[in-house]
């Protein structure tokens, strides 16, 4: 019986470099990069959330989610790890948040990060917001009022009930 040692050189690497492949750890495993989405592109209320998939979710162990001030992600942060396939993000200040995720799958090998998403964050002003607060406050006692007056031109119609 021959064995690999046998053979001679040009077909002993030439055997070797096929086989190499099919020996490594990440072979068969897929290189799909993952979908990240999100709900607003421009948040004005300072929350939004975040989700991603990938295509062929078979093997993956987790998801990393980094977050980064910066488009080149020159000093990410991780911002989420875990089985989750979404995160709801809040109480973020006025700017730009840049997020991207990968799969790390049961065998130990990692998925290429997905495309750079931004999202900005642009709170309405306060102006905006006081305004609103006093506009329901006029329709909260608006309402309590016609409610109070309904109620008191009731008891005088009906004086026994």
């Amino acid at each position: 019986m021959q064995t690999l040692r046998n053979l001679p050189a040009l077909p002993r690497v030439i055997l070797t470099v096929l086989l190499l492949p099919a020996l490594s750890p990440a072979w068969g495993a897929t290189q799909e990069t993952p979908v990240l989405e999100s709900t607003s592109t421009e948040a004005r209320a300072g929350y939004y959330q975040l989700k991603w998939s990938l295509e062929d979710e078979a093997g993956v162990d987790r998801f990393i989610l980094q977050e980064a001030d910066s488009s080149d992600f020159a000093s990410p942060e991780v911002f989420y790890e875990g089985a989750d396939r979404a995160t709801v993000i809040s109480g973020r200040r006025d700017g730009t948040a840049h997020y991207r995720v990968r799969a790390v799958f049961e065998d130990g090998h990692r998925s290429p990060w997905s495309p750079p998403l931004e999202v900005k964050v642009h709170h309405h002003s306060t102006v905006q917001a006081f305004g609103l607060f006093f506009i329901g406050g006029i329709v909260f006692f608006a309402t309590a009022g016609m409610i109070a007056a309904g109620s008191r031109a009731q008891r005088r119609a009906d004086p026994e009930g």
